[in-house]
């Protein structure tokens, strides 16, 4: 009785609720802050070393690739030669490789957060050795924010949701609050969830992996699909492919959702954001591959 008094208290409160609410919100941030730290450092001895040191190689080639087509072979630190090296690579493996064994598998926007953290490395620490424990923090604080970002993806799905359902059901969950606020805090009480979840926490700051990378474009592509805005869900899960090539494995499931509804143009619709983005962020080497060795 003296818990729900002091709810209703709170309730009562304009300013006592934005506060509370407020604060809940930092601590849970500054928790799972520390909690991923926390993680980073007792899990060293599990590092999935290997997926690190390739990930720093081939960012690293990008480096060496630009450099030997600068003009004097050396002034390669430059974002311009740095972009030479770029697209260049992926000629320069191809023609290298022996009976079409490629070794690299990144896809483009992989390859080039892969070559910018290489670059970051290389310019802080020239002779850092890749299995250096600091090696990987710029990466880890990209995890961290992708997962912040996809708690945000999942407090406005549950939101919307909660809002949609609340119109076709009546719902005896938090019947006491007004439609709004009980939307507000079933997304905020999922957005939690997902936060401090404990394997998504252990993949992207204890082995760590970077799967997280993908997880906001398929949560916002989700949403995108719910407010009828199939060519940027399209354009969302062509970019997160660009990342990591595994968003492709559920791509498929929206083109089938409208065409199970029989909304051919909303399949239409997603089929050309989803071809759009990709040829633009392929276009550089789809179009002309001499590009890759121009001046800029």
């Amino acid at each position: 009785m003296a818990i729900r008094a002091l709810f209703q208290q709170l309730y009562a409160s304009e300013f006592a609720r934005r506060s509370f609410l407020g604060l809940l919100i930092v601590v849970l941030f500054l928790g799972g802050v520390q909690l991923r730290r926390w993680t980073g450092e007792k899990t060293r001895h599990v590092r999935f070393q290997h997926d690190i040191v390739n990930g720093f190689y081939w960012g690293s080639e990008t480096l060496t690739e630009a450099r030997k087509l600068s003009p004097d072979g050396t002034s390669g630190d430059s974002w311009s030669a740095f972009l030479r090296g770029y697209l260049a690579l992926y000629d320069r493996v191809k023609e290298d490789a022996y009976d079409k064994d490629y070794g690299l598998d990144y896809p483009p926007l992989r390859l080039l957060v892969m070559s910018i953290w290489a670059k970051q490395v290389r310019s802080e620490f020239p002779g850092v050795d890749d299995g250096h424990p600091k090696l990987v923090n710029p990466l880890l604080k990209m995890n961290l924010l992708c997962e912040l970002i996809s708690a945000v993806a999942i407090f406005l799905l549950v939101r919307f949701w909660v809002r949609r359902s609340d119109r076709a059901t009546r719902s005896s969950f938090l019947r006491g609050l007004p439609m709004r606020h009980r939307a507000f805090i079933c997304g905020l009480a999922a957005a939690s969830v997902a936060w401090l979840e404990p394997s998504m926490i252990l993949d992207a700051h204890g082995w760590p992996q970077w799967d997280v990378w993908i997880v906001p474009f398929y949560l916002f592509a989700v949403l995108a699909a719910l407010k009828n805005r199939w060519f940027l869900c399209g354009a969302l899960l062509a970019a997160g492919a660009m990342f990591k090539g595994q968003l492709l494995f559920v791509a498929p499931f929206f083109v089938l959702w409208p065409l199970w509804q029989k909304r051919w143009t909303r399949a239409l619709r997603m089929l050309t954001g989803f071809i759009a983005t990709a040829a633009l962020i392929v276009s550089p080497w789809l179009l002309s591959p001499a590009l890759a060795r121009c001046s800029f």
